[in-house]
């Protein structure tokens, strides 16, 4: 008897923590099921690594992945979880966040091998913009933020490259990645509603003399694009 009231007791509390987070698992099955499909429609495309337009492909479908992850990231804003329900979402979603950044970077690094970078006049403005922003986001592999920073420092000069990627992405790596201020003033946070600030920047005199070197607006412009992104 007292064996049976455990085994209801234990299965009561069980039913309980399911019911709690019901709708966090729902939310992340439905995010499971999403990557799944994205991944089968580009795997139908015949892989050929020496066709430009197959790597252009491959790059917009590694975006369409990145981009789609980071937006789902703020599902517990989005959709006003509670605190418990919030810490959850983190706990089961940041495994998957940097299980496809890590497979993003690694398919990138293999690329940018075989290829380097993915100049303008050769693959297009689309491509070099895609392969920057997967770059920007692989905060795992800082020595491999720091390679294609090199690369780029040549590049922007020939217009083979945007001059902002390589601005945003010093940034990167000195902000977050070296935890020293960085020379654009690119990266920052919300520090409130419709607010928005950079991280510590090592010339702020000069700091809208540098974005327009770089054909970036000034700070102030930049900061109001985090006007209703902030929350």
């Amino acid at each position: 008897m007292k064996l049976l009231l455990l085994l209801i007791v234990s299965f009561s509390t069980f039913s309980t923590t399911l019911s709690k987070f019901e709708r966090v698992e729902r939310d992340l099955l439905i995010y499971d099921k999403a990557i799944e499909k994205k991944k089968a429609e580009f795997s139908k495309i015949i892989k050929n690594e020496n066709d430009k337009d197959w790597i252009v492909q491959k790059l917009d479908h590694m975006v369409k992945i990145d981009q789609y992850m980071r937006d789902y990231f703020h599902t517990p804003t989005k959709k006003s979880y509670s605190k418990a329900e919030e810490k959850f979402f983190q706990e089961k979603f940041m495994p998957r966040f940097r299980s496809i950044d890590s497979g993003n970077t690694q398919d990138l690094k293999e690329l940018i091998k075989k290829y380097g970078w993915f100049k303008i006049s050769e693959f297009g403005e689309k491509a070099d913009k895609q392969a920057w922003l997967l770059v920007q986001h692989a905060d795992m592999d800082l020595d491999f933020q720091k390679e294609v920073l090199k690369t780029l420092s040549k590049l922007y000069l020939s217009g083979e490259t945007n001059k902002s990627n390589y601005a945003y992405l010093y940034d990167r790596v000195a902000s977050i990645g070296e935890q020293r201020p960085q020379k654009y003033g690119t990266q920052g946070k919300c520090v409130g509603a419709g607010v928005w600030e950079p991280d510590e920047i090592e010339d702020v005199e000069n700091v809208d003399k540098y974005r327009k070197s770089m054909g970036m607006v000034s700070m102030a412009e930049y900061k109001s694009w985090f006007k209703d992104i902030c929350k």
